[in-house]
C-alpha cells in the first residue's frame, strides 16, 4: 500500500503528536513502537513511515481534518503546530487538538490552547460545516495534561 502524500505532504504531524496507541499492547511491543507525545521512532528522516503496510490500527483509522477538508495549506498541521480529528468518549464527540511533539517542546496544554485560538476556532468552524453539527468541546491533549474548552 503507497502512504498517503497528496494532501499530507511531508507533514505527517500525526506521527509526531499522540501520546497514546489505542492498540493491543502485545502489538505494539512486536512492532518496537515509540512515541509517547513525541515522534514515532518509525518515522524516519522523509517522513515516511517503516511500518505502514503493518502499522497499528489507530494509525491506519486516524482521519486528520485538514486531509478531511478542503482547507488551505496555511492550515497544513505541520505549519498551525498540531493535528485535528474528531473523537468519541464517553460523554459524546469533540474536536481534539493534539500539539506536535509536545514532549520535546515541553508543551502546557492550557497555554498551547490560549496561544493557538484563532486556529483551533479555523478548526472547529471547518468540523461544524463538514460534519453539520456544532462542535461543544475542544480538548487539547498533551504531554503535561488536558485542557477542555467548553464552546
Amino acid at each position: 500500500m503507497q502512504q498517503q502524500i497528496d494532501r499530507c505532504g511531508d507533514c505527517h504531524s500525526c506521527c509526531k503528536s499522540f501520546g497514546w496507541i489505542d492498540d493491543n499492547q502485545i502489538r505494539l511491543i512486536e512492532l518496537d513502537i515509540q512515541y509517547e507525545w513525541d515522534r514515532c521512532n518509525k518515522l524516519c528522516d522523509n517522513n515516511r513511515c517503516t511500518i505502514y503496510d503493518n502499522r497499528p490500527k489507530t494509525c491506519s483509522d486516524f482521519e486528520c481534518l485538514y486531509v478531511e477538508s478542503d482547507l488551505p495549506k496555511e492550515y497544513l498541521p505541520e505549519k498551525v503546530g498540531f493535528v485535528t480529528n474528531l473523537r468519541r468518549d464517553e460523554y459524546g464527540l469533540f474536536l481534539n487538538i493534539v500539539p506536535n511533539e509536545s514532549k520535546k517542546y515541553n508543551i502546557d496544554a492550557r497555554k498551547f490552547g490560549e496561544e493557538n485560538m484563532e486556529n483551533i476556532l479555523v478548526m472547529k468552524k471547518t468540523a461544524e460545516e463538514m460534519w453539520a453539527f456544532p462542535v461543544k468541546q475542544i480538548n487539547v491533549s498533551c504531554i503535561n495534561g488536558e485542557h477542555l474548552i467548553e464552546c
